[in-house]
């Protein structure tokens, strides 16, 4: 994927890096230290929308403005020398998919705010224009960002330091406008954390899961949840969940432990299968789950094991499962530990997806889309100092093909968006520096053509092919155009497409898959 880096390190010279990430900066307090003498009392700043700057930002030029939207960091570009940063480290995005770039309180809100979290932000609206990117390979590079002087929404942000409680989590305002955070009941420690209140309040915290399903069987590896899975030897069994019970409910089993939770996905967007062990810098300590399947007729620990070389983020493969096998992935850490994965088999396969650690402890797992589904694991916090591998086998032991990635938190957002067929347009928005890869079964000599547009107000897209015999790019355009027209495919099996913004932005598309 040596073409994939290429690709985009013209991107991150031409947009908004950071300078340097070799020391993560201490969280602290918001202040006025950070401001410019020309920062003008937020109250008196032009309320202006997202999409209206982005679409003619010279009009707006050195004016005090107001913006709200959602926060999206941006990444970071580490020089060994002489670096040249970009004024702007992260963006707003607006629901239509417009964004812009914003400059200021980075070290703050990087540690400690999610994506996606809704802000308004006041501050001058200005055009740098000069070098960015490292040492003589930086390049001259106009961007258009807002000066960020006060942040006004969350409010107790701009007041205190704010400590997440959990891999992405949410940050929520009580009426009062105090910073408050989910809360444990001292005399059951292992009690799901609510919220004070009903949960309203605005914010999009995730809802908790309960079950109500079938009983739960033993896991798959048929071992216990140990206290500690820093500990390769095990120890004795603690905090064990206990299930719940209906035979008159065929709803999906889900499991109550500390420090996990699952949730069904629905019109195919992933279901994040998220881990307790808390947000920040790769500290994690997830728990082992037994989140074991009940529909599953085999152990995956009688299946023949494949396992493979270390796999790094953002490196997309192609596999064929054979029946009653297992795949092992090691996972290869390259910034905070925290990982989505995101995998979809052919359609008569029912993938399981599946984290161990040392001991071999099933730490996360998600099997909830059915045959055929897209699964995966979002924003499961390891431990950088552990190793642990990702597991890949049918639930009933069914041969067939599969395509699998993994991306980390701070690097490339890339992943796995589903599974096509000859004739079908999806509609998805992808985000900011990503690459989307979609999977489809083709067969040796289908006349396919693969086209993308533009569904918002900005993006421009570009496609690509890969596939068998050796995952090799198929045909001459190689995210060149935004179409690619009567290719002729080599070999029969799993072929991907490849996806992406060459403006690097978080751009809505359409992607249509037909053969001649």
């Amino acid at each position: 994927m040596k073409l994939r880096y290429l690709l985009f390190l013209l991107v991150l010279l031409a947009i908004f890096p950071a300078c340097n990430r070799d020391k993560r900066p201490t969280p602290t307090p918001f202040s006025n230290e950070d401001m410019s003498e020309e920062a003008l009392d937020s109250a008196s700043s032009q309320s202006m929308s997202i999409t209206d700057l982005a679409a003619d930002p010279e009009a707006f030029a050195n004016s005090f403005v107001k913006i709200s939207g959602r926060y999206r960091r941006l990444p970071l570009l580490v020089c060994d020398s002489d670096p040249h940063p970009s004024p702007a480290t992260w963006q707003l995005v607006a629901e239509d998919g417009s964004a812009i770039a914003v400059g200021g309180f980075d070290s703050q809100i990087r540690p400690l705010l999610p994506d996606n979290l809704t802000m308004t932000v006041a501050g001058v609206w200005q055009l740098f224009d000069g070098p960015v990117g490292c040492g003589k390979n930086a390049s001259g590079t106009q961007i258009w960002y807002l000066k960020a002087s006060d942040i006004l929404s969350p409010s107790p942000i701009a007041r205190v330091t704010l400590t997440p409680t959990g891999a992405g989590g949410q940050i929520a305002d009580s009426e009062e406008g105090t910073a408050v955070s989910p809360t444990t009941d001292p005399a059951n420690p292992n009690a799901t954390p609510t919220l004070p209140g009903n949960g309203d309040g605005g914010g999009d915290l995730p809802a908790t899961p309960t079950g109500d399903g079938a009983t739960i069987p033993t896991p798959p590896n048929n071992s216990t949840p140990t206290s500690d899975p820093n500990d390769p030897k095990g120890s004795d069994p603690t905090n064990t969940p206990t299930p719940t019970s209906d035979a008159a409910n065929n709803d999906t089993p889900t499991p109550t432990g500390a420090g996990s939770a699952t949730a069904t996905p629905t019109g195919g967007t992933p279901a994040p299968t998220t881990s307790g062990g808390g947000g920040g810098s790769g500290g994690g300590n997830p728990t082992p789950t037994n989140s074991a399947l009940s529909t599953a007729t085999r152990n995956p620990n009688d299946f023949d094991v494949v396992e493979f070389d270390d796999l790094s983020p953002e490196t997309p493969v192609l596999e064929l499962l054979a029946a009653n096998e297992a795949h092992l992935w090691p996972i290869l850490f390259e910034n905070t530990g925290a990982i989505t994965i995101t995998a979809v088999a052919e359609a008569n396969m029912d993938l399981v997806l599946e984290i161990l650690n040392p001991a071999n402890d099933v730490v996360q797992q998600t099997n909830s889309g059915g045959a055929g589904a897209l699964e995966s694991i979002i924003n499961a916090q390891l431990n950088l100092a552990l190793d642990y591998k990702i597991r890949v086998y049918d639930l009933n032991g069914t041969e067939g093909e599969y395509c699998l990635i993994f991306s980390e938190a701070e690097g490339f957002p890339d992943s796995i968006k589903g599974r096509l067929t000859y004739g079908q347009t999806v509609n998805q928005t992808i985000e900011v520096l990503a690459i989307n890869y979609w999977c489809f079964m083709g067969a040796k000599d289908d006349s396919i053509t693969i086209s993308s547009a533009v569904t918002g107000n900005t993006g421009d897209f570009v496609v690509a092919l890969f596939g068998p015999p050796d995952f090799d790019a198929i045909g001459d355009e190689v995210f060149t155009t935004a179409t690619i027209t009567n290719l002729i495919l080599p070999e029969d099996g799993m072929y991907m497409i490849g996806i992406l913004d060459i403006d690097a932005g978080a751009a809505s598309y359409s992607l249509t898959l037909t053969k001649k």
